[in-house]
């Protein structure tokens, strides 16, 4: 049988190919010609706008996970370095590993168990998809007749999502016999051989372990917060999108961001969503009108724009560790 790590590394190799394959595909639609006149597509304004959100999403990020692990007593400070370097290794590597580095950095530098600092995550991630999904009805509902050809899978989509949520919220008024059972099945069909399924194994048996008013007021707070940050970043996108003048009203924008941001949930991307996220917007922005040559050559600026986004945030790092991390007393 094969290891866990072995499993590990074959499954982020197939991601990368698979991503790799989608970037080909994307680059087929690209106008090398018209890349030189990308330059002269870009709002100065909106651009600064772009990297302004992106930095406010990223200091609320950190905010989010301070006050979930409020009873922790973490420094904020440190929360947003562990935060600012999730970021960098998800965008610029795998989500797996920008989680790893979470888990990790938040056991060691504030002390908070694996289990504890998981189901924070987890949480954080389960309010985003609800806030995503409230999100989704609407827009699907304002553009429903643009949108014939996707009735079907958007109907799907969202019935699935949310039967996981009567689930959820199940399990939150009978979490303790609910969350044995589940993590009984994960056992019992070895998924947690899988990295990804043996942190949510151990998330669930923090969150049976958990008072029930704690419960109630961890998720009514992680939710509150969480539509405040998904608002904020549809914002983003939108506002990213017409930095480069893209020709499309701003609810398909919204649209649009919203399947992006579900399909984000889904474990298979690498290098900041790099492919997929090319390639999904690029199906439905040309549905929606916008004509396909135009569009690639936006996506190309926007996945650069986003890049050099992140890459302004890494300088947090260095100024964390030489001028703020001395200060702080080890805990």
């Amino acid at each position: 049988m094969l290891s866990n790590r072995k499993i590990n590394v074959a499954w982020n190799f197939l991601k990368i190919l698979f991503a790799i394959a989608l970037v080909w595909y994307f680059l087929s639609w690209v106008d090398p010609n018209e890349l030189y006149d990308l330059w002269e597509r870009v709002r100065i304004t909106h651009l600064l706008a772009t990297i302004g959100l992106y930095s406010v999403l990223t200091l609320l990020k950190a905010y989010m996970y301070q006050q979930i692990l409020i009873e922790q007593k973490t420094r904020y400070t440190r929360v947003l370095n562990i935060v600012v370097l999730q970021n960098s290794i998800s965008n610029f590597l795998a989500n797996s590993a920008g989680l790893a580095s979470y888990l990790a950095l938040l056991r060691l530098e504030e002390n908070v168990k694996v289990r504890q600092s998981g189901l924070t995550f987890l949480i954080i991630k389960i309010g985003d998809l609800f806030a995503v999904w409230l999100i989704s009805i609407a827009c699907s509902f304002l553009l429903w007749d643009r949108v014939e050809e996707l009735h079907n899978a958007i109907l799907f989509f969202l019935i699935l999502v949310g039967l996981g949520f009567i689930v959820f919220f199940l399990a939150l008024f009978w979490r303790r016999g609910f969350i044995s059972q589940t993590t009984r099945f994960i056992h019992w069909v070895k998924l947690t051989r899988y990295s990804f399924f043996e942190q949510v194994a151990n998330a669930l048996d923090s969150f049976a372990e958990m008072p029930q008013d704690v419960v109630f007021h961890t998720v009514y707070k992680a939710f509150g917060l969480t539509f405040v940050y998904t608002v904020i970043t549809l914002l983003w996108m939108i506002v990213s999108m017409n930095a480069f003048q893209l020709p499309i009203d701003a609810l398909s924008i919204l649209f649009v961001s919203c399947i992006l941001q579900l399909f984000s949930m889904i474990p298979v991307s690498v290098f900041g969503g790099l492919g997929i996220t090319e390639v999904t917007s690029l199906y439905l922005y040309t549905l929606l009108g916008v004509p396909g040559t135009e569009l690639s050559i936006i996506l190309v600026g926007w996945r650069i724009l986003y890049y050099v986004t992140n890459l302004l945030l890494v300088i947090y790092l260095p100024i964390y560790a030489l001028f703020i991390e001395p200060k702080i007393p080890s805990k």
